[in-house]
């Protein structure tokens, strides 16, 4: 089952929502002045059908902290204020021996030198360029849990510079790999990259019964 519950900090107003699916043992938190994108928008623009959890398909939410939340803050040319995708994602198990860590880099933006090459021998059709690797860690949480940390800038469609934030894992036998991309403009994460921060390090899976 998958829960947006916000916590109230003491007798203010609330500070935080907590995006929760249970199912899939997957948590992440965004401030509450941040809103969730329709997810009929995520159905028509990515062909996605959103699932309570991965046994039932995809699980996928956004939330966007601009006056009006737009998953093309996510996957179009530019975001003036930071936005989020999260999902988790079944791989069917004749993929599975083919998935590794460079699957999860390049899930949703080609990340890897190899995925990059492959982008440019297509021409310009994708509208990425200016690709800048800011950083680059693979992580290894324990619990069968192995992933990557990728931090990464690209011009969309010739537009003003872009900074994503990615964080993706795989489980113990690849069946499902979960994925959080943060994304917003050069100027607008330097100016909330705390506030980035704190959401994108909240993003946590956990394997197991």
């Amino acid at each position: 089952m998958a829960l947006a519950v916000v916590l109230v900090a003491g007798c203010g107003a609330p500070s935080w929502t907590y995006v929760t699916n249970s199912g899939d043992r997957t948590y992440l938190k965004v401030p509450n002045s941040w809103a969730q994108i329709d997810p009929g928008e995520l159905k028509n623009q990515l062909g996605v059908e959103p699932a309570a959890d991965s046994s039932k398909g995809v699980w996928i939410e956004a939330y966007d902290s601009a006056a009006q939340p737009s998953l093309t803050h996510i996957i179009g040319e530019s975001a003036e204020s930071p936005a989020i995708l999260v999902t988790v994602q079944p791989i069917p198990e004749e993929s599975r021996g083919q998935i590794s860590l460079d699957t999860v880099r390049d899930f949703i933006y080609p990340v890897s030198e190899s995925a990059r090459q492959s982008m440019q021998l297509g021409g310009s059709a994708s509208g990425l360029t200016g690709f800048t690797l800011l950083g680059d860690e693979v992580l290894t949480p324990g619990d069968g849990i192995r992933g990557v940390h990728s931090v990464f800038s690209y011009r969309v469609n010739n537009g003003e510079p872009q900074i994503f934030d990615q964080t993706g894992y795989l489980n113990d036998d690849a069946s499902k790999l979960y994925l959080a991309l943060a994304r917003c403009s050069v100027d607008c994460f330097e100016k909330r990259q705390s506030e980035i921060d704190d959401v994108v390090s909240s993003f946590t899976v956990r394997e197991g019964p």
